[in-house]
């Protein structure tokens, strides 16, 4: 009995080394807010490639220099092969029988987002695009911050404090250090060499999300006077004040909350950029959190910068 025992394991562990095991993913490749576009060359150059500039290139909300919200590469299909097949994000754009839209997920590298849009003719590409373009662009861009949560939150600064004060938790890396901690107010920042990248956390009076909506200008200016001064005496951060916010409702780790872009520039200098404000309402506490990411690097581009403070503002979840 016991060398039939023996035989029986010995014979379940051949059958566990013969199954063939998952392939291994190659590491995508791209750089940060890029899209492959897998496309017919003169469609690309034509009215059907305009399409895809009107929404995928279109100018990244709110920045002080237009960028655009992809960098778009294009290959003719006739080229794309397995040289191309590590691209992190790639858009598809063909013609045929089964017209749709698909996502597929890590098919060649990880992580990978692969998008194929396919319609009988151009027209029908233009009715897909025209009614999921929105949805597109949102799983590329969440895409891109999962790679950046991925590549650069490994080690976080201690939160011990925030959760206590603000009853959140938020992955915020610990290459950003603490400026200004005081009655509720935290500021982290990360120094360019020139420039830098800013974190806002601090508590508000609960209201209706509309209401605090309308007031983020002021709410920002005040905050900018108390705790964010410039280098010259008087001056400190403050709202454009030629410029209104951008407002979009969102969800944080399904919680509802108020999303706020404009530009910043400083009171009595030069300095200026652009902001992204998040309201985060805590009824358990009656509070609202805000979470601000902005940006100081004066004659460069920003957007890959402001990504990534989305990224991280986007960590935050209420803890008890």
């Amino acid at each position: 009995m016991r060398t039939l025992s023996i035989l029986s394991v010995l014979f379940m562990l051949g059958l566990a080394a013969c199954k063939p095991s998952p392939p291994v993913r190659r590491q995508s490749y791209g750089h940060i807010n890029s899209i492959l576009l897998v496309m017919d060359n003169n469609a690309w150059k034509g009215a059907p490639g305009d399409t895809i500039r009107k929404y995928f290139a279109r100018d990244y909300e709110v920045l002080p220099q237009r960028e655009p919200l992809f960098s778009i590469s294009q290959v003719d299909p006739k080229v794309f092969d397995k040289n191309f097949f590590i691209q992190r994000n790639i858009l598809i754009i063909k013609t045929g029988d089964s017209p749709g839209v698909k996502f597929i997920r890590d098919r060649y590298a990880k992580p990978q987002l692969m998008v194929v849009v396919q319609g009988k003719d151009y027209n029908d590409i233009y009715r897909l695009l025209r009614q999921n373009a929105d949805r597109i662009i949102r799983a590329f861009r969440q895409n891109e911050k999962a790679l950046i949560a991925s590549r650069k939150f490994k080690n976080f600064v201690g939160d011990s404090l925030i959760r206590k004060e603000l009853h959140i938790a938020i992955n915020i890396p610990d290459y950003f250090k603490l400026i200004v901690h005081k009655n509720g107010f935290f500021w982290y920042r990360h120094d360019l060499k020139f420039g830098s990248k800013n974190i806002l956390l601090y508590k508000i009076p609960l209201k209706n999300l509309d209401s605090l909506a309308e007031h983020v200008p002021q709410m920002r200016d005040s905050i900018g006077k108390l705790y964010i001064p410039g280098p010259l005496a008087g001056s400190y951060v403050r709202t454009e004040r030629t410029f209104s916010p951008v407002q979009h409702k969102v969800k944080i780790n399904g919680i509802r909350a108020i999303e706020s872009r404009g530009l910043w520039e400083m009171e009595n200098d030069y300095m200026a950029g652009p902001y992204v404000n998040y309201i985060l309402p805590l009824p358990k506490y009656n509070i609202a959190v805000v979470l601000e990411g902005f940006v100081y690097l004066p004659m460069e581009n920003k957007r890959n910068l402001m990504t990534e403070l989305e990224a991280i503002l986007e960590t935050a979840r209420p803890v008890d």
